[in-house]
């Protein structure tokens, strides 16, 4: 085995452990969000093509700071809150067809000082696993571009929905 299908094979297993985590912390999970599959979101193999799977995250997400308290309209990440992704990783597990149900399961796990942290899963109603993603988001200054401090009243919306299961710290790699 060559080095890198030896660093494919760590990642594999390193994305498995995480993914298993995840989902072994299921009921961590507070914030729910649900659809059904539409015949648009299917490839010519009829399952949800991988790349939907990332608006079915993103749709979720936002309904997370809804939910939490977060003033939404039509700027909100525009002017207010320019939380942009930074990175996700995402395990697929399995597909889904057209017309399954499917559940968007969010949490927040961190909130350091320009960033934050996001675990989610996809699941059908059985309780199967399509995906379980990971995505760490940095607040950006609108006017600059440039990562700002995440302002304490989101850090405390986050808190009180999330409870003791979020840790809030001031470390973090993506500020200047």
């Amino acid at each position: 085995m060559n080095l890198k299908q030896d660093e494919t094979t760590q990642d594999s297993a390193s994305n498995k452990s995480a993914s298993r985590e995840i989902a072994a912390n299921i009921d961590s999970f507070r914030h729910l969000f649900g659809s059904r599959v539409r015949n648009s979101d299917c490839d010519r193999q009829n399952i949800v093509h991988n790349a939907v799977y990332l608006y079915w995250l993103e749709a979720a997400r936002v309904e997370y700071f809804r939910e939490i308290g977060l003033p939404i309209d039509r700027k909100t990440f525009i002017t207010k809150h320019h939380f942009v992704v930074a990175h996700l990783e995402i395990n697929y597990l399995w597909a889904a067809q057209f017309d399954d149900e499917y559940v968007v399961r969010t949490r927040t796990g961190f909130v350091r000082n320009t960033s934050f942290g996001m675990d989610q899963i996809i699941s059908l109603p059985d309780g199967k696993t399509l995906l379980t993603a990971q995505a760490v988001l940095v607040n950006l200054n609108p006017a600059d571009q440039r990562p700002q401090r995440i302002p304490d009243s989101y850090r405390k919306l986050v808190k009180d929905f999330e409870g003791s299961t979020v840790e809030i710290s001031q470390w973090d790699k993506y500020s200047a």
